[in-house]
C-alpha cells in the first residue's frame, strides 16, 4: 500500500475527529433530562485500531485526543491517557479480533468503552475534582456503545478494513 494512501487515511481520521469536536462545541441545548450523545471519537479510535492499526499511529492519536481535551475543556491529558491505554489494549488484540465475528468485536469494544468511562469517573473522584453526574456519564458511555457498530460499519465503507490473510500492512508486517 502506498504511503500516500496511509497519509490520506490519517488525514481522514483527523478531519473526522475535527468535525466531531466542531459539532460537540455547537450550542445545542442539551438541557436537563436529555440523553447525552455518544463520544464518537473513542468509537472511531476503536474501530480503526482494530482494523488498521498502521493508519492510527500513537503520535497521531495522542495529538488528536489532546486537542480534544483542550477544545472540550476536559481535564488535560486524563481522557487522552485512558483512550490511549484502551487503544493499545485493542491494538494488541488485532490478531485475535480478525478471526472473531463482528458481534464478538462489539462486545470487547463495549467492555473497553465502559471501562474507559468508569476509569475516568473514578480518577476524577479520587482526585476530588468536579465530576459530572454518574447517571449522565453512564448514559454517555451507553450511547457510545450503541453507536459503535454504526461507526465500525461507516469505517468499513470508507475503506478502513481488516487485512486479508497473508496481506501485509505498510510496514511489511501483519497488522
Amino acid at each position: 500500500m502506498a504511503a500516500k494512501s496511509i497519509w490520506g487515511y490519517r488525514a481522514t481520521f483527523v478531519g473526522l475527529s475535527a468535525l466531531i469536536f466542531f459539532f460537540a462545541l455547537l450550542p445545542f441545548d442539551a438541557g436537563d433530562g436529555n440523553v447525552p450523545g455518544p463520544d464518537l471519537v473513542i468509537a472511531l479510535v476503536a474501530a480503526w485500531v482494530l482494523r488498521r492499526p498502521d493508519y492510527l499511529p500513537v503520535w497521531l492519536l495522542v495529538i488528536v485526543l489532546l486537542l480534544g481535551d483542550f477544545v472540550l475543556m476536559r481535564p488535560l491529558g486524563l481522557w487522552t491517557l485512558i483512550v490511549f491505554l484502551m487503544s493499545e489494549y485493542l491494538r494488541r488484540r488485532v490478531d485475535h479480533a480478525e478471526a472473531a465475528p463482528f458481534w464478538s468485536e462489539v462486545g470487547v469494544v463495549s467492555v473497553c468503552i465502559l471501562a474507559a468511562f468508569a476509569a475516568d469517573y473514578l480518577v476524577l473522584v479520587l482526585l476530588l475534582a468536579e465530576t459530572p453526574p454518574i447517571l449522565g456519564q453512564g448514559l454517555h458511555a451507553f450511547a457510545t456503545v450503541v453507536f459503535y457498530p454504526a461507526v465500525a460499519i461507516f469505517s468499513q465503507m470508507i475503506g478502513v478494513r481488516r487485512l486479508a490473510p497473508g496481506e501485509l500492512d505498510s510496514l511489511g508486517t501483519r497488522a
